[in-house]
C-alpha cells in the first residue's frame, strides 16, 4: 500500500477545517465579554483576510496576537456601535407603539448600523486609520459595492434571524455557531471584502502615480 503524502488534498482540507474550527472557538471565547467583541472580530478578519491572499500558517497564533494588537482600537470602534445597537434593540421593542414614518426612519438607521457593523472591523483589519474614517469608508464602500453589500448583510444577518425566530431556531443554531458558524460566515464575508479591498488599494496606487 502506498503511503498517502501529507500534502495529500484531503490532509490539506481537513487541517484547514481544524483551523476555521479553532478560530471558531477563540472568537467565541473572546468573545465572551461582549465588550471584546470589536477586537475579536478584528483579529478573525486579519487571519481570514491573511489566509485570503495566502499569507497565513499559524492561524490560532495570529488570531491572538492580532487581538492584542489591535483590542485598544477595536474596542473603541466597537462601544459606539455596541451602545447604538442597544438603542435600536430597546426602539425595536416599541416599534409596534410607534407612527409609522418613526418605524421607518428606524429601519433606516438599523441598516445603517448593519453595514458599520459588517464593514468596520474587516477595514479596521486590513487598514490603519482613524475611528471615525473607518466609519466614512466602511459607509462609502458599502454604497460603492452594493451587490456585495447585500449579501454580506444577509450572511451576517442569520444568527438575528434564529433569535428573532425563536427559541427552538436559537437552540439549532447554537451549537452550529458555538463550532463552525462564525468561522463559516467570516470566510465567506473575507472573499467579498477581499475583493472590495484589492479593488480600493489598486485605485490608490493608480492614483497615487498619477499624481507624480
Amino acid at each position: 500500500m502506498k503511503n498517502i503524502s501529507q500534502e495529500h488534498p484531503f490532509f490539506v482540507l481537513m487541517e484547514n477545517a481544524g483551523d476555521w474550527i479553532i478560530l471558531n472557538i477563540l472568537f467565541v471565547l473572546t468573545s465572551l465579554p461582549v465588550v471584546t467583541i470589536g477586537a475579536s472580530l478584528t483579529a478573525f478578519y486579519r487571519v481570514a483576510l491573511r489566509r485570503q491572499r495566502g499569507e497565513s500558517s499559524y492561524a490560532a497564533r495570529e488570531y491572538l496576537s492580532a487581538w492584542k494588537k489591535e483590542w485598544r482600537q477595536s474596542t473603541a470602534l466597537w462601544i459606539p456601535i455596541l451602545l447604538a445597537g442597544c438603542l435600536l434593540l430597546f426602539d425595536l421593542c416599541y416599534v409596534e407603539n410607534l407612527g409609522k414614518a418613526y418605524a421607518a426612519a428606524i429601519g433606516i438607521v438599523i441598516v445603517i448600523w448593519a453595514i458599520l457593523f459588517s464593514y468596520a472591523f474587516p477595514l479596521q483589519a486590513r487598514f490603519q486609520n482613524s475611528i471615525k474614517n473607518t466609519l466614512k469608508n466602511a459607509l462609502a464602500l458599502a454604497v460603492a459595492h452594493l451587490p456585495d453589500t447585500l449579501l454580506i448583510l444577509l450572511i451576517n444577518s442569520i444568527p438575528f434571524a434564529c433569535v428573532a425566530a425563536g427559541t427552538f431556531a436559537v437552540m439549532m443554531a447554537l451549537p452550529i455557531y458555538a463550532f463552525a458558524g462564525f468561522a463559516l460566515t467570516v470566510r465567506i464575508n473575507s472573499i467579498f471584502f477581499a475583493k472590495i479591498f484589492t479593488e480600493l488599494i489598486e485605485k490608490s496606487e493608480e492614483g497615487a502615480k498619477n499624481v507624480h
